[in-house]
């Protein structure tokens, strides 16, 4: 059984931000991208909680995902996030208003990143030969980290 209890808030925590897009485009872009950081970071979270808690719950499905040859698996990632890529321009060229396009955002940040994590667990098996569903979480904390770094400097940038 579950204890949603326990992780409620890190699951739920992505939801706060669809308030704050009311008045994101009168904050300054330092603001901006501090909003953004934390958004990325609170959806990175949430993912890898959502990764412990339904892992064990559906072992079929991580088997099959683990039988996936890399190159198959890399090709795979690719196209999808070519087709995440097309997706998201569209659907953000077709919709305009706040509350529908924040909820977008943060379901689209999600699945991009899992796509983007699947990528990443696909490549660093073939160099590792290690199974795809024990790399997920370090290659999410990767790019969690990676995505921080990246974003302090752009920070001390748009502060210089």
């Amino acid at each position: 059984m579950i204890n949603l209890k326990k992780h409620l808030l890190s699951l739920c925590f992505p939801v706060v931000f669809l308030i704050v897009p009311f008045w994101t485009n009168q904050l300054s872009p330092l603001l901006q991208t501090l909003f953004f950081l934390m958004l990325f970071i609170s959806v990175c979270l949430s993912l890898h909680t959502a990764w412990t808690l339904l892992n064990p719950r559906f072992p079929k499905w991580t088997a099959r995902v683990n039988r996936l040859h890399p190159a198959l698996g890399i090709l795979l990632g690719l196209g999808l996030l070519a087709a995440f890529g097309y997706l998201f321009f569209t659907v953000f060229s077709l919709v305009t208003f706040g509350i529908i396009q924040s909820i977008l955002t943060i379901v689209l940040m999600y699945i991009g990143l899992a796509i983007f994590v699947f990528l990443l667990s696909c490549f660093v098996e073939g160099i590792t030969r290690q199974s795809k569903d024990t790399l997920f979480q370090p290659v999410l904390i990767f790019v969690s980290v990676s995505h921080v770094v990246l974003t302090t400097f752009g920070i001390l940038q748009l502060m210089a």
